[in-house]
């Protein structure tokens, strides 16, 4: 008879960092337990751009801590700080929540930047900010800027430095229909790219029928337009006012409702373009 061998049981601390996802995105440190060590590679898949792996025996407690439990049967468990945040959901949903938790958290406490929700894109190096929350249009309306040559940097977030400069945060870009139905098609985003310097702000929402006729704002609207979208803006409100206001210094500001994104798309771009050829560089 052949010898037996038996793999010794593996150490207590080594299965945990197995089953612990963790990184550092944004000079924040999330971890992700988890259950079952082949839900690494989903998760992977939606953590925040940029991300770096972290050894989560090295996490402190000071870090986000979020959670992705298999319950059986199809039926998946959401933890926030080891509190049950949503229970019973298949693996999609329950991904997407863990998606939409994660992303707050980042936003909230990234102590470098300022989170701001807009679609950006750039064109000849500068950038153009769309603030607005889900649902609003934005997404549709960069998806025509990115189809009529803009660079895609965002459909969630504007990400802003103490001086003002757009980062990217560039995500699989899902395009609903103009009403809000399910997406249509999806883009990849580009790579983490240079920040830019902010040159156009577009308040804007989708109202079918509505033709883009814009009015042109006064900076200060404009401070207003992106704090009104900034997530850190009641816990840092020095820090969040004073990255706005030196984004919007120079930018041309401009509001209008919207019906079909592409003529409006066309429209801003040539307002781009006419306000870099005015000397902003």
């Amino acid at each position: 008879m052949g010898r037996i061998y038996h793999r010794p049981p593996m150490p207590l601390r080594k299965r945990q960092a197995q089953r612990s996802l963790a990184c550092h995105t944004f000079g924040v440190e999330v971890e992700v337990a988890l259950d079952d060590i082949e839900l690494r590679e989903r998760v992977q898949e939606i953590l925040p751009p940029g991300w770096k792996p972290a050894d989560p025996r090295d996490s402190t407690d000071a870090g986000g801590r979020f959670g992705l439990r298999d319950t059986g049967a199809d039926s998946y468990e959401v933890t926030v700080d080891d509190v049950p945040w949503l229970e019973h959901a298949t693996l999609e949903v329950a991904l997407g929540m863990l998606d939409a938790q994660i992303r707050i958290y980042v936003a909230a406490n990234a102590r470098e930047r300022i989170f701001v929700h807009a679609g950006v894109v750039t064109r000849g190096g500068m950038a153009l900010v769309i603030p607005g929350e889900s649902f609003s249009g934005k997404t549709t309306l960069v998806s025509a800027l990115v189809r009529l040559g803009a660079t895609y940097y965002s459909d969630e977030y504007a990400v802003l430095d103490d001086e003002g400069r757009v980062h990217p945060y560039p995500r699989p870009l899902s395009i609903r229909g103009e009403d809000g139905t399910a997406p249509q098609e999806r883009q990849v985003g580009a790579a983490l790219a240079a920040p830019a310097a902010l040159a156009a702000v577009v308040v804007t929402r989708y109202r079918p029928g509505a033709e883009w006729q814009p009015t042109r704002l006064s900076p200060g609207q404009g401070v207003l337009a992106l704090l009104a979208n900034t997530v850190p803006a009641q816990e840092r409100p020095q820090e969040s006012l004073r990255a706005v206001s030196r984004a919007v210094a120079g930018a041309i500001v401009l509001e209008s409702d919207r019906g079909e994104a592409r003529p409006a798309a066309e429209s801003i771009l040539e307002a781009l373009a006419a306000h870099g050829g005015s000397g902003r560089s």
